[in-house]
């Protein structure tokens, strides 16, 4: 055998299947190759439908015997080159069959598809397909996206928009609900949707101390409506009230430092509101501690389950400007990028990643990233030019085609795509960590007004500017993700005019 000549039948075979079989296949034609001729470099195609049959010759190169040509004009009805011509009319003559080049084979698509069609109607006509029903639409394209994204919220104040959204959640899953559920479920949302938006349309025009409340108490009606949307979720209103009698699920103690800002204490309780929602989210709440501390010996803050409000803040990319100037405080986030240098020019999916992580803190190490509920290894640090502290890790993601679908990160319009850091052992979403902030400030406003004060005008004033910038950073970010939550998808938000707006 000449190893030569069955190399190139073996890439012409190739070229037949994405040059002429493919296309001819997307519009219904039966296509085989007959006969494949290792001397003469070609392969014999049969294309048929409705009863209509077209034979072609796929040649390697237009510089082929003359006698191969000869033979083709018997027996076929188009001689396709894989390529350019070259010098055809020294090695095609004699003959009557058309020679054309493979990009010509739309030209024979459209001829061909004529003859075996039946006046308007395609024939044979494919079985109608089975449609997948309607969803509400993910996608945001506005040249102020967070206008758009509050008019898809405050649709599903009506029951009727909430119960069509709920019976899509359970179609999404496959999961039967009774009528009674579905009613139940969208009443309570519907309810809930509108007080939140009504929390966030108040706090616009609201001083800060009030805009916090108002904002705390919106989250509480949107995560609320997060469970009653989901079919695994709260069936009914009153399902999610009784989540509050026990409280809400977390606690405060004065600072255990100087600074009564930074160092007021927030942690977490196995019982009440906010137990409940991280339980829905799937998050570990098996160790969360059963009750509270009554005095500042019995809090450690090396426990996972208890932290402070300077620690929550730094779990806040946008705020990392603010944070380098007002605490020595380290940023609680990372970058994750894909590692050109560590891949090759592979791009194929391979079930593992090597990616480079960006340590802006420049205080972690590479025990730190071990410790990071995640599938990594071969951890180790990058000498590099470039700023910051930089890591290269093999992630893992066998049942992933990409590697960022394991990955939960952060995306923001003000900043760029992170992993936070987990609160209360496993806990790193954004609007969760930034419900627990709220639920602290709400505290020092209404409880501690002696600190409060201090920020609003005393020895902490400059933590009013962080407070603010991280209510503005909420009010953009919060709802597109609550909206995520209650349409069970990822939003795709683009602003008009841009590279990916829909023209």
């Amino acid at each position: 055998m000449d190893t030569g000549k069955q190399q190139r039948l073996n890439i012409l075979t190739k070229d037949a299947k994405s040059k002429i079989i493919n296309p001819f296949e997307k519009h219904n034609w039966q296509c085989v190759i007959t006969n494949a001729v290792e001397d003469g470099e070609f392969l014999l195609i049969q294309l048929d439908k409705n009863n209509i049959t077209y034979k072609i010759g796929f040649l390697y190169s237009s510089a082929t015997d003359n006698r191969v040509y000869k033979r083709l004009d018997s027996e076929v009805d188009l001689i396709i080159i894989n390529g350019s011509f070259y010098h055809i009319e020294s090695f095609a003559y004699g003959i009557s069959t058309k020679v054309v080049e493979s990009k010509n084979i739309q030209d024979y698509i459209l001829e061909w598809n004529k003859s075996a069609s039946n006046g308007k109607i395609s024939s044979p006509n494919p079985q109608r397909p089975k449609t997948l029903f309607k969803e509400f639409n993910n996608r945001i394209q506005s040249e102020n996206p967070i206008n758009q994204i509050w008019s898809r919220i405050r649709q599903f104040k009506t029951k009727g928009l909430a119960e069509k959204l709920v019976i899509q959640r359970s179609q999404q899953l496959g999961i039967t609900l009774s009528q009674d559920d579905i009613i139940s479920k969208a009443s309570g949302l519907a309810f809930c949707i509108q007080n939140g938006c009504d929390y966030f349309e108040n706090a616009i025009n609201q001083k800060t101390n009030q805009r916090i409340i108002s904002l705390y108490y919106g989250a509480i009606a949107f995560a609320s409506a997060e469970m009653l949307v989901c079919p695994n979720g709260a069936k009914s209103l009153q399902e999610v009230e009784d989540m509050t009698k026990f409280g809400h699920g977390l606690y405060t103690f004065d600072s255990l430092t100087e600074n009564a800002f930074e160092g007021f204490v927030v942690g977490v309780l196995s019982n009440g509101f906010f137990k409940k929602w991280i339980e829905f989210l799937e998050y570990d709440v098996s160790e969360f501690p059963t009750k509270k501390p009554r005095k500042a010996q019995e809090i450690d803050l090396t426990n996972p389950y208890v932290t402070n409000l300077i620690d929550l803040f730094s779990r806040i990319p946008e705020l990392e400007d603010l944070l380098g100037m007002l605490t020595e405080n380290q940023e609680n986030w990372l970058l994750f990028n894909y590692d050109m240098e560590a891949n090759g020019l592979r791009y194929e999916n391979r079930g593992a990643t090597y990616l480079k992580i960006t340590d802006k803190s420049c205080s972690k190490t590479v025990e730190d990233i071990a410790k990071l509920d995640l599938p990594l290894e071969q951890i180790e640090y990058i000498e590099t030019d470039e700023p910051y502290l930089h890591f290269r890790a093999l992630l893992n993601h066998p049942d992933h085609k990409y590697w960022h679908e394991i990955i939960k990160l952060h995306n923001s319009p003000f900043t760029a795509t992170s992993y936070i850091l987990p609160i209360f052992s496993s806990i790193n979403e954004y609007r969760c960590i930034a419900t627990v902030i709220l639920y602290a400030l709400s505290i020092l406003v209404r409880y501690r007004p002696s600190i409060w004060r201090s920020v609003v005008t005393g020895q902490y004033e400059n933590y009013l500017a962080l407070t603010e910038e991280f209510l503005f950073v909420y009010e953009r970010l919060a709802p597109e993700q609550f909206l995520e939550s209650l349409l069970g998808t990822k939003l795709h938000v683009v602003q008009s005019g841009s590279m990916l707006a829909v023209h």
